[in-house]
Order: structure tokens, then C-alpha cells, then sequence
């Protein structure tokens, strides 16, 4: 995966168990002519937005209300304040602008960063960032190392460089961000800690069009997202290849919903094959399983798709009688008035 993809892909997976969260800084910087403004961007707790900057007043602005009387809070914003503005002035630089476009003049282009650090199991992360470019990733940073894409050599570090970016990642943005952390976790413990059962339903419905069978395997209402949802031929996995496989997508009550869909032909319903829907998730003991069997010297599709002839059958052959009797009317009237 490349670019922005990866990024938010990135930030989705790392609340994959109980114990592992994260905080994300994601900043957008827009050059050229356009609608939205020049630069935005949002600080994440997991997939919960806590924080985002106001580039109209310069200020990041907390989602929750704030306490007045929380002096931590005040520190808080104050840390993130500078942060953003340390990322707001590095995108709009002129030497940094010049670096990154000096193949590019004139239109619209996109610049992106994603940074931030991990929290699993109280064991804190390094402070990790990621820069995109149009959509292409552009480098890859995490206190070690610094990765860059070949098409943008003029961007590499000497040895000075990288040596005091460490320093200032090590020093001052990695305890930032942790203490930011545990800090929004702490508040809103009540949210992303809190577990949703997912409610998993095997439905069966005809495709008319087709003569198909759709099954669909739907898991909704869990929290958090991560989830692992699979279904099954006869106890036997069903290859990817042969599903439409829903992605996570959120609900309006800030739970996640995903789906599988199976499409059988009718020949496949005749051998009436076993199909399982089986999920699991941090809210469940054990796997979820809701089975469906085709029952026995039934073809649903194909009894749909005969009712649809049978209809269309009798339709014609109502309109073949209106007409026939339209015309023998018509004719008996034409006789009746030539005598």
C-alpha cells in the first residue's frame, strides 16, 4: 500500500486487542487555489477524534468539552498547540516546499503527515511519521531509522540532521505524546474502552435477475472495530475469491458493522452444501457461529425464476386476450351497422 492508504490503514490497525492504543496527529497542507483550507489537521485516541486545529484562529480545539479548573488539560492543549504549529510552519516552509514539488508548477497539490505513538500494555512506543505527497508515501520515520522513496533523494538527512531530529523526537515530541495519551485515555476511557458485543444474522435471499442465491453474513453494533468475520462450505473456509467482502464501516451510534456476501448458483443449491457464518471478537468467549442449510429438495432461486416466467406468461397472455377481444368487438360492430 502506498501514500495515504497506508497511513490510515495504519492508524485503524493498531487497536487490534484491549491493551494497544494509540494517538495520531494527522496534518493536511493544500498548495494552490482551492475551496478548504490551506492547512487542517485532527489529533486521533484510536479511531476518536479528541482534538483538531482551527487554522482561522490558529488554535487546536478540543472535541469534548474542556475543564475550566483541569490544570493537566491547560498543559495539554497548551503541548499540542505548539506541536501543530511546529507541523503547520515545517509544511508551509519555502525550502521544504521547494524540496518537495521543485518537479511539479502550478495546480493543486497535496501534503500530508501522519505521526504519533503506541501504548500497548503500558509499554510505550517510539514516535513514529510518516509523509505523503499527492498520495504516494514520501518518507517513513520511527527514531531508528528514516526511510526515503527514491523520487525525492534531495529530501535524505545527513548524519548531523538526523542525529538532532533523534534528540528532539526523543526528548520532547515521544513524552508529549505519551502523556497525551494516557491523558485522553483517561477521559475517554468510557468510550474507547467500552466493549459492544457484535449481533451476527445469516440471511439467505433469491437474486430474480440471476437465478442465484445470495447469502450474507452481517456483523454489526461491536465496538472496537477490529473483528474477524469468515465463512464456511462444509467447515471449510470459502475463499476470498468468492466473496464480496464488505470492509469495517462505521454506524451512526459509534459502533462497526462488516459484511460477507456469497452468491450460489442454483446447481450448487441442489447438492445443499452446509454454510457457517463464524465470527470473533474481543466481546465474545468463544466463536460465534449461525449456520444455514438449503432445505432438502428445495431450489429456491430456481423457483423464483419460474414464478417470474409463470408471471410474465400470464401478463402476455391476458394482453393476447384484451386485444382479441378488442377486435372481435370492433368487428361485430362494423357487421351490426353494415345490416
Amino acid at each position: 500500500m502506498k501514500g495515504i492508504t497506508a497511513l490510515l490503514f495504519l492508524l485503524h490497525a493498531t487497536a487490534v486487542n484491549t491493551g494497544s492504543h494509540s494517538l495520531w496527529v494527522f496534518a493536511t497542507f493544500i498548495h494552490g487555489q482551492t475551496q478548504f483550507p490551506e492547512f487542517s489537521g485532527v489529533i486521533m485516541l484510536d479511531d476518536l477524534q479528541v482534538l483538531y486545529y482551527d487554522c482561522n484562529i490558529k488554535k487546536v480545539i478540543s472535541r469534548s468539552q474542556p475543564s475550566s479548573t483541569n490544570v493537566v488539560e491547560d498543559f495539554i492543549l497548551k503541548d499540542a498547540n505548539i506541536g501543530m504549529e511546529d507541523i503547520y510552519n515545517s509544511m508551509r516552509n519555502p525550502a521544504h516546499h521547494a524540496n518537495l514539488f521543485s518537479n511539479h508548477t502550478g495546480g493543486v497539490h497535496v501534503h500530508q503527515r501522519l505521526g504519533g505513538c503506541v501504548l500497548d500494555n503500558d509499554k510505550p512506543s517510539s514516535l513514529m511519521g510518516w509523509e505523503a505527497y499527492d498520495g504516494t508515501e514520501v518518507s517513513h520515520y520511527d527514531m531508528h531509522k528514516r526511510t526515503v522513496s527514491p523520487q525525492w533523494p534531495q529530501l535524505k538527512w545527513n548524519t548531523e540532521t538526523e542525529e538532532s531530529y533523534r534528540m528532539d523526537y526523543t526528548t520532547v515530541y515521544q513524552p508529549i505524546c505519551i502523556q497525551m495519551l494516557k491523558y485522553y485515555l483517561e477521559k475517554e476511557k468510557n468510550i474507547v474502552l467500552r466493549k459492544e458485543r457484535p449481533r451476527v444474522r445469516l440471511i439467505h435471499k433469491p437474486c430474480t435477475e440471476t437465478g442465484e442465491m445470495k447469502v450474507i453474513c452481517l456483523a454489526t453494533g461491536f465496538y472496537p472495530r477490529h473483528i474477524n468475520l469468515t465463512m464456511l462450505r462444509d467447515g471449510h473456509p470459502i475463499p476470498d475469491e468468492e466473496l464480496i467482502l464488505g470492509e469495517v464501516l462505521p454506524n451512526g451510534d459509534g459502533t462497526y458493522q462488516t459484511r460477507r456476501t456469497l452468491s450460489i448458483r442454483s446447481e450448487e443449491l441442489r447438492e445443499r452444501h452446509h454454510y457457517t457464518c463464524s465470527v470473533t471478537h474481543l466481546t465474545l468467549d468463544n466463536k460465534l457461529d449461525i449456520n444455514w442449510e438449503p432445505e432438502e429438495g428445495s431450489d429456491v432461486a430456481v423457483i423464483c425464476s419460474l414464478v417470474v416466467v409463470l408471471v410474465l406468461v400470464l401478463v402476455f397472455t391476458i394482453a393476447v386476450f384484451v386485444v382479441y377481444k378488442r377486435r372481435r368487438r370492433v368487428t361485430f360492430l362494423r357487421v351490426d351497422s353494415a345490416s
